[in-house]
């Protein structure tokens, strides 16, 4: 088994342990208790979201909301497995857009217009890339074969998506056209590569690969040549994440143990830690204007899954986002 389905698998199982509870009360954001000592069982406590303005848990200063919807994975067992929410930047109006009641839906991402999102689903058995409207209607399936297809990613232009599939043996990155059709292959290679992310200006496409033995940040022309490494690390370097100027990629390591959030320009210098808990933080995405990212952690957690908060591009701010019984991830996606 690769080691990016190792970690998403191992997400999967812990994700659908939870339940969900959303509401969307106009209440005071309070501060939630301090979590039991005994960590095998979650606190059960009724959903806190946060308010206008926005409670900041690292400096405890007050910020004012950011702007935007964010499409997200949660975890619930009456749904039968992690299903697809979105909710305003500031923690509100949450809105469910699957109800699978077989498998789970993961990874979702939002289409440069904002009209759709694609995501993998197991729904029908093994992962496979599905697009929806953005309101939940019309899903469809994109990708068909026996195999696992995951990790979808749009191109600027909404044309195209790139995606990770290992229909030829080891994980590789494809690209198809936005209806699923002209599926190509454009890396091949004997050992894994995974989690592509366009480039804002459609040059380019960054991914994850363990080519040389730890998974490590590449990229590549969106036709697959001039692959370069652009991170060297003793430990793990994953899940890219472009900027929307193209200046700079964030990612999540594990070189400090557990995994946090750095970022680097896009020629691969400049390496900055911007979160820095004894809890994973990991899957950043970019706020379309490039002044937040949003990302998961499970600092506030005790049942080792977590929860969505934001930060500013330079790590400041950090703000939680969603007050759930810690079933939510944060493969999100803004728009």
């Amino acid at each position: 088994m690769s080691y990016t389905r190792f970690i998403i698998i191992s997400t999967m199982a812990l994700i659908t342990l939870g339940t969900l509870s959303l509401s969307c009360a106009s209440q005071p954001a309070q501060v939630p208790p301090n979590p039991p000592s005994d960590t095998s069982q979650p606190a059960k406590s009724t959903p806190i979201l946060p308010t206008s303005p926005s409670e900041n848990k690292t400096s405890g200063s007050v910020q004012k909301p950011v702007s935007g919807i964010l499409v997200f994975v949660s975890g619930s067992a009456a749904a039968g497995g992690a299903q697809l929410y979105t909710c305003t930047t500031a923690g509100r109006n949450f809105t469910s857009l699957t109800k699978t009641k077989t498998g789970g839906d993961w990874f979702p991402k939002w289409s440069p217009d904002g009209t759709k999102v694609a995501f993998y689903s197991d729904r029908d058995g093994n992962e496979q890339i599905y697009v929806i409207n953005a309101d939940g209607s019309n899903q469809v399936r994109l990708t068909n074969n026996t195999a696992y297809d995951s990790l979808p990613a749009w191109s600027p232009d909404g044309a195209k998506i790139a995606f990770t599939s290992n229909r030829d043996g080891t994980e590789q990155i494809y690209i198809m056209n936005a209806d699923g059709s002209d599926q190509k292959r454009i890396t091949n290679n004997s050992t894994d590569d995974a989690a592509p992310a366009w480039s804002p200006d459609g040059s380019k496409i960054a991914f994850q690969s363990n080519r040389d033995v730890n998974p490590e940040i590449y990229v590549m022309n969106t036709d697959g040549t001039n692959q370069l490494r652009l991170t060297s690390n003793t430990q793990t370097d994953t899940f890219p994440a472009w900027s929307p100027d193209g200046k700079k990629i964030a990612f999540q390591t594990n070189e400090n143990g557990n995994f946090e959030i750095y970022v680097i320009n896009a020629d691969g210098t400049g390496r900055t830690r911007l979160t820095n808990s004894i809890a994973d933080n990991k899957y950043p995405a970019w706020s379309p204007d490039g002044s937040k990212i949003v990302f998961y952690s499970k600092r506030d957690c005790t049942n080792d899954n977590g929860e969505i908060y934001i930060m500013d591009a330079d790590g400041s701010n950090q703000t939680r986002i969603t007050r759930t019984d810690c079933t939510d991830t944060g493969l999100a996606s803004w728009r």
